[in-house]
């Protein structure tokens, strides 16, 4: 009889659930778990915020080709460094500017955290096209949305060129013109060098597009590669 009221009050005990000290050791390693996903995930994201700027600019430089090509419009691009922002404009009838229109605009991330003005110091090449690719010109803008701010301007033709912003703000004067975008998060301890780094490309001649990755392990004779990404608009 005693047996079995002991082995009953055991039963009974087991039947209460945890004991505080375990409860608490179960919070302890989902707090430490929690703890370690939390870093990585940061540390995952801060590597990857070159990819999310290019892959957002390349998505409006696609737009815009996509518009000037299926509209018969001349659609400009306006990277501003002054405001941080990407502008997509529809100019309309080419003689006036009361008419651009404008269909979107994107903020970039902080220059401290994803650089686009400029190329990395430790990287000596721009990705290699079939022909010379400028780097990004930023220079004031002569535009009423964007006027005299730092701004690397490109207009999309309906015949499938890219122009600059010629020498007014209609745009006369504008030339044929490429441009390659170097985006690249700067490395903590040499904020002049990359810890990752990316580019795009756009050929004035046919208005092709395309963005790179730069990868210091690959062997030849340049550390860039085409990424073949696929955007909203299509396959960069």
């Amino acid at each position: 009889m005693v047996a079995s009221k002991n082995n009953e009050a055991a039963r009974t005990g087991n039947e209460r659930g945890f004991s505080l000290v375990e409860l608490l050791t179960v919070v302890a390693i989902m707090m430490v778990a929690t703890g370690v996903a939390y870093y990585y995930l940061s540390a995952h994201q801060e590597m990857y915020k070159a990819d999310e700027q290019a892959l957002i600019i390349s998505d409006v430089l696609q737009e815009a080709r996509q518009r000037s090509l299926t509209q018969r419009e001349t659609i400009r691009v306006e990277i501003d460094m002054t405001d941080n922002i990407v502008r997509l404009f529809d100019e309309n009838s080419p003689a006036t500017v009361s008419d651009d229109a404008p269909i979107r605009t994107v903020s970039l991330l902080s220059p401290t955290e994803v650089t686009i003005d400029e190329r990395p110091q430790q990287i000596g090449d721009n990705p290699p096209e079939e022909f010379p690719v400028p780097n990004a010109n930023f220079e004031q803008s002569i535009y009423p949305s964007s006027l005299a701010h730092d701004v690397c301007t490109l207009r999309f033709q309906s015949d499938g060129t890219v122009v600059d912003q010629g020498t007014n703000e209609t745009g006369s004067g504008a030339v044929t013109t490429g441009m390659t975008l170097h985006v690249w998060s700067p490395d903590e301890t040499q904020p002049t060098n990359s810890k990752i780094a990316r580019a795009i490309t756009v050929i004035g001649t046919t208005g092709a597009i395309r963005l790179w990755e730069y990868d210091p392990t690959l062997q030849g004779t340049t550390y860039w590669k085409d990424s073949r990404r696929t955007s909203i608009y299509g396959a960069n």
